[in-house]
């Protein structure tokens, strides 16, 4: 199985950049790191979620209280051990021909549900812990590989196209480009570095579910 690597050199909780081409996938590299718009893993619930309301003549530019309230969240400290599903699956995309994998960094805040999805179904995903790594065995295919980082896992949290489950701090939405593999093993390192090869564009929760 011949290996592509994929070093990002991110700070997982952050997000946003331009993806390189790929004329050679098997050496990319992630320069720049996540910018969260709001508010990272280990190898191998049930309130209701809390929304910050601003009080009447408050600045929400220079307001602790949408802070404090986030960090008092129920499930702030909630989170899923690396490898659970996050989300359905398509269940017909089976095989092992070709494996993508991914790790993230232990200095970061925040966790990540790594999504793969084919023709716009998502055929694998997996939460990833901070400083933790998982790999997804495929079939030999195309796939778009997606982001979804932050803290404080809430499995009530409601999300576009009808998923359940979510961040509750800390959000970030990234992709890469489409790859196709063949009989390949694909790989992401989320790790700060340098310089690298390959960068993520932003995303959004209704393209990534």
């Amino acid at each position: 199985m011949k290996t592509i690597s994929l070093t990002l050199s991110v700070a997982i909780c952050l997000l946003c950049v331009s993806c390189d081409s790929k004329k050679n996938p098997e050496h990319r590299t992630y320069e720049s790191s996540y910018n969260s718009n709001s508010t990272a893993t280990d190898n191998s619930s049930d309130d209701s979620y809390v929304n910050s309301t601003l009080s009447t003549g408050s600045n929400p530019y220079n307001d602790d209280s949408n802070k404090n309230d986030v960090e008092n969240d129920p499930y702030i400290s909630n989170s899923l051990r690396t490898g659970s599903l996050a989300y359905s699956n398509e269940s017909s995309y089976t095989g092992s021909d070709s494996k993508i994998s991914v790790s993230t960094s232990s200095d970061s805040n925040c966790d990540v549900v790594v999504i793969l999805k084919s023709e716009g179904e998502i055929v694998r995903n997996a939460y990833i812990k901070a400083g933790g790594s998982y790999s997804f065995s495929l079939p030999n295919g195309s796939y778009q590989v997606f982001f979804y980082g932050g803290r404080g896992w809430n499995p009530n949290k409601d999300m576009a196209n009808g998923q359940i489950g979510g961040f509750v701090a800390n959000e970030s939405y990234s992709k890469d480009s489409p790859v196709s593999l063949y009989n390949q093993e694909l790989t992401y390192e989320l790790i700060p570095q340098a310089n690298g090869n390959f960068s993520t564009q932003q995303s959004s929760s209704s393209e990534i579910f």
